[in-house]
């Protein structure tokens, strides 16, 4: 199957080229990229081997249709995705192995809206707000959809979409779905004011099986320039259901769960000439009741969720390496490791179930504070630092695996785990180089180091060691 998809697309391209020069024009660019990783101590505990050895590699072209003089423009993005290609890993041809994964990354078709200013789109891309965090803008947010977005009138400017996380035709099957709405007011012609609204919703049926939600974010985004100050502030406050219980739930004591939660990113840069200086901070309020297992918000005594929640499929933080796995790399480093590996995007609020470091909880919100710093060395290398002061917003909930808890509200001390009230997680620091070996052409080398904090830690338990990672991307944009 994956030979016939490389065989297809090839001919498509063929049949496009040959294609009549009116019907439109074609464009073809993309990325070659090949990375690797190796930490070590990836849980932060030396009691077993989890040295980390790993590397990718990508071929992402990209086909781009431009016709009616720009009033269309359609894209179609493939993902030949290599993987580690070498004997012992995933290979192909004589050593027996798999072949490479071959899918579509992206697909679009956009086109102006006519006897208007606005232009919609619909198909397989980003679906993004303007800090590009919450709704986000590096694949985890990539699904299909439609939108509207433009100018209005004035200073004033729309975005508009809804997307489907998951697709479902039957009233028991998870359905869920991403809505958002913003209008963006150009104050000045260096300064805009954001506000948006956002629904994630999950249509569940309420007899059985995985809770139903709707969550609301109400947002504020300003974005301003003023003489050496580039500012980006976002605030967000989060309301709706958290979860809707469903019938064998209510009957067993659980009720809806309100959400009263919120969030506030703060991104600055002060340039001097070559170097830039700046100062962030990431804040996610945290909730410290007690709940039924690690990471879980289902269920809460007071029936009020204060921590912050990510919208349904989406959500990847800017910080520290170890901990977000973006700010240089996206490669993961395991279920286990300090940010919580694959998944390390979502490790801040709790979204995803189970356990994080040493099978201890996961972040409970976060207040992380960063300096960082960017020093252009030549036109054409740029060096990089940073230092993250990484804590948790609350202590890790305790536990209580009593049945009847949540109705009665006493947890007999057989069945409560209880953790430090530490919420240091831990002070990370980055760095590495980002150069321009030819405009096209671009090697990043990085090094992230953390030193451990006592977050998660059970009483009396030994202390959390240090995580380290190095890593590389070569890359090729045409």
């Amino acid at each position: 199957m994956k030979k016939f998809l490389v065989g297809a697309a090839a001919a498509l391209l063929a049949v496009a080229l040959a294609a009549p020069s009116y019907a439109a024009e074609f464009k073809y660019t993309g990325i070659f990229r090949l990375r690797g990783v190796t930490a070590d101590d990836v849980d932060r505990n030396k009691k077993t081997h989890d040295g980390v050895q790993f590397y990718d590699s990508l071929v992402r072209p990209r086909f781009t249709a431009t016709s009616e003089g720009g009033k269309i423009f359609a894209i179609w993005e493939l993902d030949f995705d290599a993987g580690n290609q070498v004997q012992g890993g995933a290979q192909e041809g004589a050593f027996g192995g798999t072949d490479p994964g071959v899918a579509v990354n992206r697909w679009i078709v956009d086109f102006a809206v006519p006897g208007t200013t606005l232009r919609a789109r619909f198909g397989r891309t980003d679906w993004t707000s303007p800090d590009n965090e919450i709704f986000d803008s590096n694949g985890t947010h990539r699904i299909d959809g439609l939108g509207v977005y433009g100018k209005l009138f004035g200073p004033f400017s729309l975005s508009f979409f809804t997307a489907k996380v998951n697709d479902a035709r039957t009233a028991v099957a998870n359905d869920t779905d991403n809505h958002y709405l913003a209008v963006k007011w150009q104050a000045a012609p260096q300064i805009a004011i954001t506000p948006w609204v956002a629904l994630s919703r999950r249509n569940q049926s309420n007899v059985t099986g995985v809770n139903g939600f709707d969550a609301w974010y109400l947002a504020l985004n300003a974005n301003a320039k003023v003489g050496i100050l580039d500012l980006d502030v976002t605030g967000v406050f989060q309301t709706g259901d958290a979860v809707e219980a469903t019938r064998a739930n209510r009957t067993a004591g659980q009720r809806d769960i309100d959400i009263e939660a919120w969030a506030l990113l703060l991104r600055s840069w002060l340039n001097f000439g070559n170097l830039k200086i700046g100062f962030w901070l990431t804040v996610l309020s945290g909730d410290d009741d007690t709940t039924s297992a690690f990471s879980n918000t289902a269920q809460q005594t007071d029936r009020k969720l204060s921590r912050f929640t990510l919208p349904a499929g989406s959500g990847w933080f800017d910080g520290p390496q170890i901990l977000t796995a973006r700010r240089w790399s996206s490669i993961g480093l395991g279920a286990n490791a300090a940010g919580g590996g694959n998944v390390s995007r979502r490790t801040y609020t709790g979204n995803v179930g189970g356990l994080g470091p040493d099978t201890t909880p996961l972040l409970n919100g976060v207040v992380i504070p960063e300096i960082l710093a960017e020093y252009q060395v030549t036109p054409a290398l740029r060096a990089e630092a940073s230092v993250s002061f990484v804590r948790s917003a609350k202590k890790p909930p305790d536990i209580c695996t009593a049945a009847n808890f949540f109705t009665t509200g006493v947890c007999p001390a057989a069945n409560l785990t209880s953790f430090t009230n530490e919420k240091n997680f831990g002070t990370e620091i980055d760095a590495g180089i980002r150069w321009a070996i030819y405009k096209q052409l671009n090697l990043w080398l990085y090094g992230s180091y953390l030193a451990a904090g006592d977050f998660g830690k059970a009483r009396g338990a030994k202390a959390f060691d240090d995580t380290w990672q190095v890593g590389y991307e070569l890359r090729h944009n045409w």
